[in-house]
């Protein structure tokens, strides 16, 4: 399904292991690498399933997709705004054949609930996890067992209505997207409803399923007791020649490469630190709240030299760099200045062998600048020059039919990324593609095949690290958003059968709003230049 990667890591080691050996011998889906955050904690189809579509009716929001090797028809009936709680209600079919599938869910044998749900506010840049138990797997909702306790197939044609909880949304969230399991992806636009009646207890339906007849009924359980429950900011990431910008909430880091502003071992700004700086102070200026101080300054140094003389020269530098702020922006800001030295590398400063890492080293050498920023809404948003950071805000967007033209393909060997056009929703830029496999026989992508060896830090462990986006004109280097390094807003490539594709998607960071076009990139596989945003 959807996204992210990462969490409990013995519970999510011994669920990719069963995973992968069942895949192995029986053709079931490869095991999910995203999961929640480690805080607070099949059958072959007979034919390829059609790439997933979406659609606004009268009664919801649909898409078809694949979950496993079968496809599922959703219907997204209603995201519920309550005092203690959100609902989410969905109506899912499976219609290739009938299916007992450990794609819903985070157990490690067979899961009866519907766990891998996910709420994103595209403004607030928020992301809601499902309510859990409290061993932070099982969630709350329907479950899909019978009256013994033993858990039942999706029988083909028959319609399951389900109920998923999240934590209460705020009362300004008037929209969000829905996340769903694998090759179901994101449901853009769907509407949060206010003053229907609060979810209730169901006990299971008698009698069985029958194909064509009306909605069957699992049992649902309400949150009870102690629970686990989690939401959290996404982090975003983008990187040019001399900086990088990281957000998270309302808080973002400008780091800027101490190579660029003072000369090698020099606390004294260099020619051209002088316009990068004033670069600087005026974003800050666009972006920085004052109502919300200070305004943080640290400098930092690599490994070489001793210890202390790196403390004393961050210091300096980060002192020079705060003057020179302060003379720009005058006295509607605080500061705060701090020298790290060493302690708090970015990257790496040897190789894994051993050796010294130059590139490496050059990273950890910056002047990092944090502040609060200030509010953005699709009405009152933050102007910043399509030269400088990244930042555009749009409205939510609706829900997309289908995925576009194809701008451009790349290969992995038989497996075929096909690029389609960008499109905004809210404070993010999402990327959508689709996974064709013309081998002749099962893949089981283990590992996933459009990740890097390599891969940047902020990136590494992602289903998709390979994956960035570029824009041409400022070098800018957009990495996809994440939660924790163990949880992304993107899904992954599972066990696709002969001439199958599945959906795929990657949450970027906005660029500004006159960008018009990015480059798609795959690490060490190849570019599609001139990727359009068409909303």
């Amino acid at each position: 399904m959807l996204i992210f990667s990462g969490r409990f890591h013995l519970a999510r080691f011994r669920h990719d292991r069963l995973c992968l050996v069942i895949a192995l011998l029986s053709g079931c889906a490869a095991a999910q690498q995203q999961s929640p955050p480690p805080t607070a904690a099949k059958e072959p189809t007979s034919q390829s399933p059609p790439p997933t579509t979406a659609t606004a009716t009268p009664g919801g929001f649909t898409r078809k997709g694949v979950v496993g090797q079968t496809e599922i028809d959703l219907e997204v009936k209603a995201v519920e705004r309550h005092r203690d709680l959100t609902a989410l209600k969905m109506e899912i079919v499976s219609v290739s054949h009938d299916y007992r599938t450990p794609e819903f869910g985070y157990s490690v044998v067979i899961p009866t609930d519907f766990a891998k749900f996910w709420l994103v506010d595209p403004v607030n840049k928020k992301i809601y996890f499902t309510l859990r138990e409290s061993d932070k797997e099982k969630a709350f909702g329907t479950r899909s067992v019978n009256a013994y306790g033993n858990i039942e197939s999706f029988r083909k044609g028959v319609r399951y209505p389900v109920e998923v909880y999240f934590p209460p949304l705020p009362p300004d969230v008037k929209t969000v997207t829905v996340i769903a399991a694998e090759g179901l992806g994101e449901l853009t636009g769907i509407p949060v409803t206010d003053g229907a009646p609060a979810p209730v207890a169901k006990p299971r339906q008698e009698g069985a399923p029958e194909p064509g007849g009306p909605p069957f009924q699992w049992p649902v359980m309400l949150p009870t007791g102690d629970h686990w429950a989690y939401t959290d900011d996404i982090q975003e990431y983008v990187e040019r020649p001399e900086r990088s910008v990281t957000q998270k909430g309302e808080e973002e880091t400008v780091a800027l490469r101490t190579d660029v502003l003072f000369a090698f071992d020099k606390a004294t700004l260099s020619p051209k630190a002088a316009a990068v700086l004033d670069e600087v102070a005026r974003e800050t200026r666009e972006r920085a709240d004052p109502a919300k101080p200070p305004v943080v300054i640290e400098g930092h140094t690599d490994s070489k030299g001793e210890d202390a003389y790196n403390r004393d020269l961050s210091v300096r530098r980060a002192q020079v760099v705060r003057d020179h702020l302060a003379r720009e922006l005058g006295d509607d800001y605080t500061y705060e200045v701090a020298g790290k030295g060493e302690s708090e590398p970015i990257a790496k400063n040897t190789t894994p062998d051993g050796a010294d890492n130059p590139e490496g080293r050059a990273r950890n050498r910056r002047v990092e600048i944090s502040y609060k920023v200030k509010n953005r809404t699709p009405d009152v948003t933050t102007t910043v020059s399509p030269s400088t950071q990244p930042g555009g805000m749009a409205e939510p967007a609706p829900l997309r039919n289908d995925l576009g033209p194809v701008v451009g393909s790349i290969t992995r060997g038989d497996l075929r990324l096909d690029v389609h056009p960008l499109y905004r929703d809210g404070a993010f830029l999402v990327a959508p593609f689709a996974i064709t496999n013309n081998d002749d026989s099962f893949v089981v992508p283990v590992p996933q095949p459009f990740s890097a060896v390599f891969a940047h830090e902020f990136a590494a462990g992602a289903a998709y690290s390979g994956i960035t986006l570029v824009d041409e004109g400022t070098k800018a280097r957009y990495y996809g958003t994440r939660v924790s390094d163990r949880f992304w807003v993107q899904n992954q490539v599972t066990t696709i059968p002969e001439g199958a594709t599945q959906r795929g998607f990657v949450y970027f960071p906005a660029p500004p709003e006159g960008t018009k076009s990015m480059t798609f990139e795959v690490k060490d596989l190849g570019t599609v230049k001139n990727v359009p945003i068409v909303g």
